[in-house]
């Protein structure tokens, strides 16, 4: 099972934001995308996930024709949001907000979900205490992992995370990267990881691409693309890694 980009190019009035990607995702393997802010990276997110429409014959899955939607087809491809305290209800505690796609998407009964939200809740290794809690009595890192676990309930068979890490602290970052590796382990999911920060992407991605102005400039392993990046903007994010890395050890 393959999640393909064919050609993709995407405007917004006279601005052209993407341009000609070609991407392939692929099951138990992690792809990190990094480009500067603005350069089209989540907007390249949103139309896989089918948050914004994509133009048609662009989009595949194993080779046929794909249309992402959301409400329909979560469990293929689901998008995880930058800022989860804005993508999680207020008004729902933890086990609540982990058991809606469960009723939504796969149809279970009560008692059905509640035992699986809390298996989910036990997966992303947060206290049981968590569950009965709403987002504002959680801190970020909690409710980074409850996102996490909602997008588990729909069982993806791939799942794009659009900036995960960057409103944590560097020990929250590291327990959530271990999480990432452990979740793609035992679910056998495809994982796209939007970043800046290429540190990120090094502890977790198998390939990495890189985006500049709205076009993928650039796509290897990961350690071919540490021991050669081709292009400046590549170079640029290999030596500000390498900088970051020294600051971090010393």
């Amino acid at each position: 099972m393959t999640l393909q980009i064919r050609n993709l190019s995407i405007a917004y009035g006279q601005t052209q934001v993407i341009s000609q990607i070609n991407l392939t995702l692929h099951p138990s393997r992690t792809t990190g995308l990094i480009g500067r802010s603005g350069c089209g990276k989540s907007t390249l997110a949103k139309a896989m996930t089918g948050i914004i429409q994509a133009p048609q014959d662009t989009l595949f899955l194993n080779d046929e024709h794909f249309l992402p939607n959301p409400a329909q087809t979560g469990n293929t491809v689901h998008y995880m949001w930058q800022d989860p305290m804005a993508s999680l209800s207020p008004f729902l505690n933890a086990l609540d907000l982990i058991s809606e796609p469960l009723k939504a998407i796969h149809k279970m009964p009560k008692k059905a979900r509640q035992q699986r939200a809390h298996e989910l809740l036990n997966m992303v290794e947060l206290d049981p205490t968590c569950a009965a809690k709403r987002p504002h009595q959680l801190s970020g890192g909690q409710c980074q992992r409850i996102a996490l676990a909602r997008a588990l309930a729909v069982k993806p068979q791939f799942l794009v995370l659009d900036e995960p890490l960057s409103a944590l602290d560097l020990v929250t970052q590291e327990q959530v990267t271990s999480l990432l590796r452990k979740v793609r382990t035992e679910m056998h999911m495809g994982i796209l990881i939007i970043s800046h920060d290429l540190q990120t992407l090094a502890k977790l991605a198998d390939d990495i691409a890189v985006m500049d102005g709205g076009r993928i400039v650039e796509h290897k392993k990961t350690q071919e693309f540490f021991a050669a990046p081709k292009f400046p903007v590549s170079q640029r994010f290999v030596e500000i890694s390498k900088y970051s890395h020294m600051e971090h050890s010393n």
